[in-house]
C-alpha cells in the first residue's frame, strides 16, 4: 500500500511541475509554434457522466490532460524521488 501511494504522489507532483513549466512556456513563447508544441496533450480518462435520481444528482468523471510537460515532470519527479530514496 505504501509503494502505491508513493507512485500517487510522484505523479501528482510531477504532473503539478509539469503544469508550471507549462504555463511559464505559455509565458514565454506567447504564440507560434513553441506555444503550439507546449499545448498539445492527450485527455483520456471517464467523461462527466450525470446522474439524476429525481432525489439527489451526481456527477462522476475523471479526465487525465497529459502534455509534454506533464510527462517531463513526472520523469524529474521520480528521478528526484528514486535519489531521496536511495
Amino acid at each position: 500500500m505504501k509503494n502505491v501511494l508513493n507512485i500517487v504522489v510522484v505523479v501528482v507532483v510531477g504532473s503539478l511541475f509539469g503544469l508550471f513549466i507549462s504555463k511559464l512556456g505559455n509565458f514565454w513563447f506567447p504564440t507560434g509554434t513553441v506555444n503550439t508544441l507546449i499545448n498539445t496533450g492527450i485527455n483520456t480518462g471517464l467523461n462527466p457522466t450525470t446522474i439524476d435520481l429525481s432525489l439527489l444528482e451526481f456527477t462522476i468523471g475523471l479526465v487525465f490532460k497529459f502534455n509534454i510537460f506533464s510527462i517531463l515532470g513526472i520523469l524529474i519527479a521520480a528521478l528526484v524521488y528514486k535519489q531521496i530514496i536511495k
